[in-house]
């Protein structure tokens, strides 16, 4: 497949794949354990870095078009500045007015592991969701607001996260269509949802990914 083809065209079974992915989560969150959705994810994953191994081997190039390159980095991350700076301030607010701003020393755990995580969650959203919708959406607030919606209803049924992750699936993607830099806005993904886990969520994914890690080894 040669890659202007590709990036004219929509691919509707990797849309398919990844919607079908977010309706299982949905299933194993709302009926099975935090351990079960753990290794849903895990295993989800999996299957979609062979299915992006294959697609590396088979369409050269496709790793730019992705968003994977380096050349306007620092554009991109100029471009995400704005939203992270007033994210990080939203955020710190609310953490105030409720109490919540507290951050244990796991805290550094995610956010040094979060980005990677945040450039995984964007690559699904900006390029198996958002992408493969161009032939439903074709203005970008409308592709931003269809994406970020089929993004978020994948944390269901935690409210609160579903609001988060598509008010920041909105930005995101409206940034991400000027600016398609992966590492920057995986990184800022990793920025935000590494505060709003722990001060507005309430939630400690490194305390989580500790005792994960613990079972799994025995430790």
């Amino acid at each position: 497949m040669e890659v202007d083809t590709y990036e004219r065209h929509p691919s509707y079974g990797e849309l398919t794949a990844i919607l079908l992915a977010g309706a299982v989560h949905v299933l194993v969150e709302v009926g099975f354990s935090g351990l079960v959705a753990t290794w849903y994810n895990v295993g989800v994953s999996v299957s979609f870095v062979v299915y992006i191994v294959w697609r590396i081997r088979h369409t050269p190039g496709v790793l730019r078009i992705w968003g994977f390159r380096g050349d306007n980095f620092v554009s991109a991350v100029r471009g995400q500045l704005w939203f992270v700076v007033v994210g990080v301030f939203v955020l710190v607010v609310y953490a105030a007015v409720a109490k919540s701003l507290v951050l244990p020393y796991t805290f550094w755990l995610t956010i040094a592991l979060y980005p990677v995580w945040g450039v995984a969650q964007q690559f699904a959203l900006q390029n198996l969701i958002a992408k493969n919708i161009t032939g439903v959406f074709s203005k970008p607030v409308a592709l931003a607001v269809g994406s970020a919606t089929l993004f978020a209803i994948s944390h269901y049924p935690r409210l609160e996260l579903v609001a988060l992750t598509f008010v920041s699936g909105v930005f995101f993607t409206l940034i991400y269509r000027k600016f398609p830099n992966l590492w920057a806005v995986g990184v800022a993904h990793g920025l935000l949802g590494s505060l709003a886990f722990y001060l507005v969520l309430q939630e400690d994914p490194g305390a989580v990914i500790l005792r994960f890690f613990s079972t799994t080894l025995g430790l």
